[in-house]
C-alpha cells in the first residue's frame, strides 16, 4: 500500500459575515481567501447584503489571499456604489492592499490600510 501525504497548506474558505452598527450603515467582514473560485460568492454577498444602506464598510483585514479575481469584485462592488450613492470604505491589511496597488495604480480605488 502506497500512502501520499501532501505537505501543502489547507486552503482557507471565504467566510462572510454582516453587522448593522447602525440603520443606515452595514458593515462587511470577510476571513479567508478569495480567488477566481469564490470572488463572486463575495461580490453578490455585498450586493445582496448591502441593498439598503447609505454607508457600506468592507473589511478584508482578516483576507489570507486575495487574487486579481478579487479586484475584479472590488471594481463591480465601486461600480455598484456609485450607482447608487452608497459611501464605502475598503479596510485591507497587507495582503489585499498589495494587489489594490497594482492593479489600481492611479488609486481610483479608495482604501484604508492596517
Amino acid at each position: 500500500m502506497i500512502r501520499t501525504t501532501s505537505n501543502q497548506p489547507r486552503r482557507t474558505r471565504l467566510t462572510l459575515s454582516t453587522e448593522r452598527p447602525e440603520p443606515s450603515v452595514v458593515r462587511i467582514t470577510a476571513h479567508g481567501e478569495v480567488d477566481a473560485s469564490n470572488a463572486a460568492e463575495l461580490r453578490e454577498y455585498v450586493f445582496r447584503h448591502a441593498t439598503d444602506c447609505r454607508n457600506l464598510v468592507l473589511d478584508l483585514r482578516e483576507v489570507t489571499f486575495f487574487s486579481s479575481a478579487g479586484f475584479a469584485a472590488l471594481r463591480n462592488i465601486d461600480i455598484r456604489c456609485g450607482d447608487t450613492n452608497v459611501i464605502w470604505t475598503l479596510q485591507c491589511g497587507s495582503i489585499v492592499s498589495r494587489v489594490v496597488d497594482l492593479c489600481d495604480p492611479h488609486q481610483t480605488m479608495q482604501q484604508t490600510r492596517d
